[in-house]
């Protein structure tokens, strides 16, 4: 082998690997969210005005787990639960332009969240969250270009009176479960 080749391998070879990730990104578009069906779970109302994406069982993203993918989405030709009802108390905060849609995560478990707005323009925004549902209860997941691109989550308390907003855990950016998937 001439002696030119040997520095382009090792680049090669990582330009090879790196694609790997992008193709669970790309799957990750176009797989639906699977709601868990088994074990203690909790629900999720979320309203969104652009595409949501969720990662059960995770405090990070990796697209490849079962069950993950898309929520909702307001633009069509994704796969999406929009319009899904489980009968969730409360009166629904919405917007014009939003979907809505109740599902049901597993509870006593991290989940990702994974917001993409803008989906009609070249600069889109991304916010991630997660946060660990409590069995039999109820949440509000908002994800929106209001307030600069940005989730707001609500616990609806035991006597189901009022919402309240709580803090989604970490509060900051939600990293790549294999840092391969950034590539």
């Amino acid at each position: 082998m001439p002696m030119r080749l040997l520095p382009v391998i090792p680049a090669v070879l990582l330009l090879a690997l790196g694609g790997c990730g992008q193709v669970a990104n790309i799957r990750s578009l176009s797989t639906g969210y699977v709601p868990p069906q088994s074990g203690e779970t909790a629900r999720v109302r979320l309203v969104t005005d652009g595409l949501v994406r969720a990662v059960p069982g995770r405090d990070c993203l990796d697209w490849s787990v079962p069950g993950a993918g898309v929520m909702a989405s307001v633009k069509a030709g994704f796969p999406d639960h929009n319009g899904a009802s489980l009968g969730m108390p409360g009166p629904i905060y919405s917007w014009a332009g939003a979907v809505t849609s109740e599902l049901e995560v597993p509870a006593n478990k991290p989940i990702a969240f994974h917001y993409l707005g803008r989906l009609q323009y070249p600069r889109q925004c991304a916010k991630t969250m997660t946060f660990v549902p409590k069995p039999g209860r109820d949440y509000m997941v908002q994800a929106s270009m209001s307030a600069d691109c940005s989730f707001l989550l609500d616990e609806l308390p035991v006597d189901g009176k009022q919402w309240q907003r709580i803090e989604p855990t970490p509060v900051s950016k939600v990293p790549m479960c294999n840092a391969m998937d950034n590539f």
